[in-house]
């Protein structure tokens, strides 16, 4: 059900492969991603990183 949120909530997301371990920490570790109430904040953390400049260098 949480992928399907999320990806409601921020359409599809590219996230550099530099920016793997980042995403994985998020997605599974943290309060917002973890618990239903918070998926809106898990998005816009997804989101936010997916924007991060870092993300962007190989583009």
């Amino acid at each position: 059900h949480k992928e399907k949120f999320i990806k409601h909530l921020t359409g599809p997301l590219y996230f550099n492969p530099k920016c793997k371990k980042h995403f994985h920490r998020l997605y599974h570790n943290t309060r917002d991603c973890t618990i239903p109430a918070f998926y809106k904040r898990c998005a816009r953390l997804l989101t936010r990183l997916a924007n991060s400049p870092t993300n962007n260098d190989d583009k």
